[in-house]
């Protein structure tokens, strides 16, 4: 914004700026020189004119309504803009209502004057130029007001005392110096209106209101001293406070000046001590003379006592040695202690390496086991005998519990390292419990115990970390069933205030009073000894404490021998609202069973790319998918993989984190940062749970081996379905926070994301890679949201897009975004889950669109508004092509052969009626039918038209009702 233009001087003429025409101009100098009014004038009749003399002072500004490009209503936001504080006036050559009322309401004009009663302007003019004189009175006034009181508050704060004044009624400080804010570390803005007992002690503040109290009383001076401690050292303050009267005689106010007096002080009393030591020094003198004689003995002693410092200043040298040889040895332990840490620190860094390598080299051979055992029922079941399928049966149950207790063995140890990673989502509680349950019920067959859960729905859904709440929930239920023979088990989840609370009780044997203290102990077991009836490793419940504390919350436990047991989990901050847990929007992704037939075709046929060096984990893997129908393709290490991924172009890839040449991690970098690869869904397999940092790669889902081969078939039909119904989200937001909350709810969902943090940022990349949706803020610098979509939709980007913003929109504004095809949802709340509800239509109905295509109509119009006009008229109906001439609309009528073509007649380069004589010589565009639009309405043109080929004639302006009919008509009947 352009800096205002300076006041005109007080003794200056005034100034004149008129904006006005030839006719005015002559008119309005008449009336001021009949009136014999000396201004200074001068006249613009142009905006470049008129933004040039507004640096300039002026006085006031007339302005007419007789130049063509700059009447007062083009010159009045000029002047608001330029000089916002310079009035102005109005002239027109006539009286019209309208003018007036926006010149005088709107624009904020002084007067509104007729041309034929132009004697009036003199006596406006006089009074604004008065006006105007007694602004730049008060103005001198005021600005040599503020000078004086800067002058005085400058000389108050460089008193080099503490200066203050409290009134007379609150004692509350009213006046403080710069010295007084130092002396306590605090501001001066700060110490205002406060009291003495907001910054001294109870005692000392008592003794200060007093003080004041005596001075209004007696409306007297008191000086007085006190010792107060400041920067922690006591300091002596002489203090001198006197009554301010008023003209009456009135104490209003206590005028007080305090200063550091501690340095005189302590001159004073080293000069009194001086003093007296000289005095007793020539005391002790003149006694000296008197005994020089026989002062032998005195100098004996003296010669003694001076043999005595010798000794003590050996002494100290002797402790000076010591010290040192002290901070010798301190520095030596020092580097030991230094030493062991670095050593300590290489001890964990290699027992994470074993751990890791521990996992790998243990879940490998069980993935095998596992996996054969389920791919020799599924393909030699009808071969085997009864006894063969209960060994496989066996061997598989016998791996499942070694892998369980090498899982509870590598938890227990990454939760000790602290090497644990939550990973907050939304957990459906219900689902996770028949999860858990349907684990334990392998427990308790042969038993007559009634497994029962009771979900409260204030915690049907709740954001934690699904795994490891699902966990503590199988580690608590698994040990209630082993230890219950008849009865029941029982899961309860309900909410108490802020906490979700999980209960898990059985009717078992209980646990003795002197154990309870003891059981979340590792490796320790009620029953350890060697005849013990129940097995298990002793570390589940010390996994469920763990667990419980990272996820923020404990475990209690109640217990009567015989009786049963009850476990308690409170977990704080992961409950959501009511309304919140009606949606499963966040939960569900875009699924093939969403896009119906559309999907069903490809996700049947996907080709899967499966990275894995152990060729045992691809042979499980090829089995698994392959009956179901995908076409499987292996690569061992990380570079095959990338440059198979590239060739094949596959529908997913199954991929697998240690793996030679390249790693996993590194693998899948790569494939997230190249565009014709980053929307392939990418599935980890992995001995290692890291799941945040597979998601925050661009990962679709993450599986621990070993894996169920249901689950595995499951997670890519899903995740083939959902690359192909969603494509990729450009999340438009200035914060990143922000972007990052979106575009994980919308991976989680589904969706492939990439992010833009400014307005400029989104158009760039929207034009390198187009979107399949734009989630758009609309609150951002530089470029906001509503220009973004302007500038999509005028680039012909029609990408669905879903505002999202915390900006409360007006009527006009939510037009703005209904009119660019845009939906818009408000921050806060459940904003997420609409913006994915949003997402989800949007993408299946273009799903839809592409299954079924659109009519698509050539529309060949030179005009951009007209164009657009016609856009918004067919948008969602037909697909809608178009071209700027006629040349243009030949050839593009020949190559992308329309359903039907809208022709304006009056074109650049080659008219609508030789273009569309052209088209009807031309094969592939012969038939199509030609509707004629044109501002023509003589029967001529028409008769013209017809003869050119055209099948219909339409004249502008266009009724959108009589253009659908019309284009319905014709595509029929080309269609028939």
């Amino acid at each position: 914004m352009s800096t205002p233009a300076p006041a005109v001087s007080v003794n200056e003429t005034p100034r004149l700026l008129l904006v006005v025409g030839e006719g005015e101009i002559t008119r309005i100098l008449e009336a001021l020189q009949l009136a014999s009014l000396k201004v200074s004038v001068e006249r613009v009749s142009t905006r470049e004119q008129l933004s040039a003399a507004l640096e300039k002072p002026w006085d006031l500004a007339v302005c007419g309504t007789e130049l063509p490009e700059l009447g007062f209503r083009e010159a009045a936001p000029l002047l608001r803009k330029k000089a916002p504080q310079l009035p102005f006036l109005v002239v027109s050559e006539r009286w019209d209502e309208a003018d007036m009322s926006v010149a005088l309401e709107e624009a904020g004009a002084g007067a509104y004057i007729e041309m034929s009663r132009i004697a009036l302007l003199v006596p406006v003019v006089r009074r604004e130029l008065q006006l105007a004189l007694e602004r730049r009175q008060h103005q001198e006034a005021e600005k040599q007001r503020e000078r004086s009181r800067w002058l005085l508050e400058r000389i108050v704060d460089s008193l080099p005392f503490v200066l203050f004044v409290k009134d007379a009624e609150e004692r509350r400080l009213r006046v403080a110096n710069k010295t007084f804010a130092d002396a306590f570390g605090v501001t001066k803005e700060w110490l205002l209106g406060k009291l003495d007992h907001d910054y001294f002690p109870q005692e000392q503040a008592d003794s200060f209101v007093a003080i004041d109290t005596e001075i209004l009383e007696t409306r007297k001076l008191k000086i007085f001293e006190e010792v107060a401690r400041t920067g922690g050292v006591d300091r002596i303050y002489a203090t001198r406070k006197l009554p301010l009267l008023d003209d009456n005689g009135e104490a209003r106010y206590v005028l007080g000046i305090t200063e550091d007096i501690t340095e005189r002080k302590a001159a004073e009393e080293a000069l009194r001590k001086s003093k007296a030591e000289l005095e007793e020094a020539n005391k002790r003198l003149a006694e000296n003379l008197e005994e020089l004689k026989k002062s032998r003995a005195v100098s004996a002693r003296t010669l003694a006592s001076y043999q005595q410092r010798a000794l003590q200043m050996e002494i100290i040298r002797q402790q000076n040695e010591d010290l040192d040889r002290l901070a010798t040895e301190l520095s030596a332990a020092k580097r030991n202690e230094e030493e062991r840490a670095r050593e300590a620190e290489a001890a964990a860094r290699l027992k994470s390496e074993f751990l890791a390598n521990f996992s790998h080299e243990i879940r490998t051979p069980l993935n095998g086991i596992i996996g054969y055992c389920d791919l020799l029922m599924r393909e030699e079941g009808s071969r085997l005998t009864a006894h063969g399928r209960r060994d496989l049966n066996v061997v598989k149950k016998n791996a499942q519990t070694l892998l369980a207790l090498i899982n509870d063995i590598l938890d227990l140890s990454k939760i000790e390292a602290g090497r644990v990673e939550v990973v907050v989502e939304r957990v459906d509680v219900q689902e996770l419990a028949e999860e858990c349950t349907a684990t334990v019920k392998e427990y308790l067959k042969g038993k007559d115990v009634e497994l029962r859960t009771d979900i409260d729905p204030r915690v049907a859904y709740v954001r934690t970390d699904a795994l490891k709440l699902r966990q503590i929930l199988l580690n608590l239920l698994s040990n209630a069933a082993k230890f219950t023979e008849s009865g029941e088990v029982a899961l309860t989840a309900r909410a108490e205030g802020k906490e979700a609370v999980f209960i898990v009780e059985d009717t078992g044997i209980g646990i003795p009073q002197d154990q309870l203290s003891f059981i979340f102990e590792k490796f320790r077991q009620v029953d350890g000894s060697t005849t013990r009836k129940v097995g298990g490793t002793g570390l589940g419940l010390a996994i469920v404490r763990e667990l419980s504390k990272v996820l923020g919350g404990g475990v209690e436990v109640q217990s009567t021998l015989g009786r049963g047991t009850t476990f308690t989990v409170r977990l704080v901050g992961i409950l959501e609202g009511e309304t919140l847990g009606e949606s499963r929007e966040l939960d569900r992704p875009v699924a093939p069973q969403d896009v119906g037939t559309v999907l069903a075709p490809m996700v049947q046929g996907g080709t899967v790319l499966v990275v894995d060096d152990d060729p045992l984990v691809q042979h499980l893997v090829s089995g698994q998918l392959g009956p179901a129908g995908f076409t499987v393709v292996t690569a061992t290490d990380g570079l095959e993989a990338l440059k198979k991924a590239r060739e094949l172009r596959p529908h997913a890839i199954v991929l697998d984190i240690y793996l030679p040449r390249l790693d996993g991690w590194s693998v899948l970098s790569a494939l997230k940062s190249e565009p014709d690869l980053a929307r392939i869904p990418v599935i980890i397999i992995s001995v290692e749970e890291q799941r945040a940092r597979g998601f925050s790669l661009g990962a679709c889902d993450y599986l621990v081996k070993p894996i169920e081969p249901e689950h595995l078939v499951e997670v890519v039909r899903r995740s083939i379905g959902t690359v192909t119904g969603a494509g990729e989200v450009l999340v438009v937001d200035d914060d990143a926070s922000t972007r990052e909350l979106v575009s994980r709810s919308l991976r989680r969902a589904g969706f492939s994301t990439s992010e833009a943090h400014s307005g400029e940022d989104a158009l760039l990349k929207a034009r390198v890679s187009p979107p399949t949706l734009v989630v758009l803020d609309l609150m951002m610098p530089n470029l906001d949201g509503f220009e973004v979509l302007r500038r999509l939709r005028a680039e012909k980007l029609n990408v669905p897009v879903v505002v999202l913003t915390g900006k409360t929109l007006s009527a006009e504004e939510q037009a703005v975004l209904r009119d660019g095809f845009a939906g818009f949802v408000q921050k806060g709340g459940h904003a997420l889950e609409e913006v994915i509800g949003q997402a989800k239509g949007l993408l299946l109905k273009q799903s839809a669109q592409r299954a079924g295509r659109l009519p698509r109509i050539l529309y060949v119009e030179d005009n951009p508004q007209n164009r657009d006009i016609v856009r918004r008229y067919l948008g969602g109906l037909f697909e809608v092509l178009e071209a700027e001439d006629g040349e243009l609309g030949v050839e593009r009528a020949s190559r992308d052969a329309p359903d039907l073509i809208l022709m304006d007649l009056s074109l650049p380069r080659l008219d609508g009626w030789e273009a569309t004589r052209r088209l009807r010589q031309v094969p592939a565009a012969a038939n199509i039918p030609v509707i004629a639009v044109t501002a023509h309405a003589g029967r001529e043109y028409q008769d013209k038209a017809t003869a050119a080929g055209c099948n219909a004639y339409l004249t502008k302006p266009l009724d959108r009702d009589q253009l659908l009919e019309t284009i319905r008509k014709h595509l029929g009947r080309s269609h028939g």
